[in-house]
């Protein structure tokens, strides 16, 4: 990991509970072995949170939100030391004030932590807010003594740029940690740095079914992929239709089922993250897109005089005994099992003709 640019600042709040950015802090040095721990530590931290939410930056929110401009600004230059204070100065300026015109239901105390940086063939920009935790140490006589230490294992809140999917383009390129706490400091957080989840359905759901397959195919779950995706599709198509979105932990669950008992310690409760993770993006809540599940379950077929729609389960080859049959060499399809009421449908059209 190469940190290419690092500033820390510091949040105090008073007792009327309103937020003040502390004179401490400021640049740091970025070649220093430690910060590169702490930022390697902040995303891997970051990296295992299962409540992700994927986006990128509201376009109708930009005039509102001061760290959108002065990230394109950031970002346009070469990264200079002193534009990344000034961007992360302006950033925490409109965080406390959204903080202190809002009643938070938790404490807003801790260490706000910028840092731009390089992993492996992407640059990223990521936003950190960490708290202190009491230790306990030993002094130079060995008396036990308290000490506060940054806890990097445990983000209050944090938000993560990729700078590389950003400067391409692409529809996806914020992580940011999710909160339906109305009130926590994770709604500040978003609206500070333009966070939105409008990552399309379109992408998430057709980006699921993706880590579904995939999922199977690296833990030799092959022979389960069929009937894995078609119950996380249905799992889908049942949200939509009670018009109700899809959550991972709802996924995790119906891959556990499958999951082999030789392999339950290790893959048991791994698909979230696996799913969650910036090789997928899928959002921990999303809604399903109709026309994405139904291209994946479906087959529409349309001629002059007839249309077809079916599941794409019940169709075999020839003497397979499935619903509907397909002969190759005589390409034709032979439909079983035909309902009852269109049975007399069909009787009533040709009693019709022959009269």
């Amino acid at each position: 990991m190469d940190i290419k640019q690092l500033v820390i600042r510091e949040l105090q709040e008073s007792e009327e509970r309103k937020v003040n950015l502390t004179p401490r802090g400021g640049v740091m040095r970025a070649d220093s072995p430690v910060a590169a721990d702490m930022v390697e530590a902040l995303s891997a931290a970051l990296s295992r949170r299962a409540t992700l939410i994927h986006g990128s930056f509201d376009p109708e929110k930009k005039e509102e939100t001061p760290f959108v401009p002065a990230f394109e600004s950031y970002v346009e230059q070469e990264p200079q030391a002193n534009s990344f204070l000034a961007l992360a100065d302006v950033t925490l300026s409109d965080l406390v004030e959204k903080m202190n015109n809002r009643q938070s239901l938790s404490s807003n105390a801790g260490y706000v932590i910028f840092s731009h940086y390089q992993e492996d063939r992407y640059e990223f920009l990521m936003i950190a807010l960490v708290r202190n935790r009491p230790t306990i140490s030993l002094d130079n006589e060995l008396h036990p003594t308290q000490i506060d230490e940054v806890d990097l294992d445990k983000l209050h809140q944090a938000a993560k740029i990729n700078l590389t999917n950003y400067r391409k383009g692409k529809d996806s390129y914020l992580s940011f940690i999710g909160s339906k706490e109305k009130g926590d400091v994770s709604q500040y957080f978003a609206e500070t740095f333009g966070c939105t989840s409008a990552t399309p359905s379109k992408k998430a759901t057709g980006d699921l079914i993706k880590a579904a397959k995939e999922f199977c195919n690296e833990n030799g779950m092959k022979e389960q992929q069929e009937q894995i995706v078609e119950d996380v599709v249905s799992y889908m198509n049942r949200q939509r239709s009670e018009k109700q979105s899809a959550q991972l932990p709802d996924v995790e669950q119906i891959f556990d089922q499958y999951i082999p008992p030789e392999q339950a310690e290790t893959l048991t409760g791994t698909f979230g993250k696996f799913a969650n993770s910036d090789r997928y993006q899928v959002s921990h809540e999303f809604q399903p897109h109709r026309h994405t599940l139904n291209a994946v379950t479906k087959v529409k077929a349309k001629a002059d005089n007839w249309q077809l729609d079916f599941a794409k389960r019940a169709v075999g080859p020839a003497n397979s005994g499935q619903e509907i049959e397909f002969d190759e060499a005589s390409q034709t399809l032979t439909i079983r099992r035909i309902p009852s009421k269109v049975v007399e449908q069909l009787r009533a059209i040709l009693a019709g003709e022959e009269d």
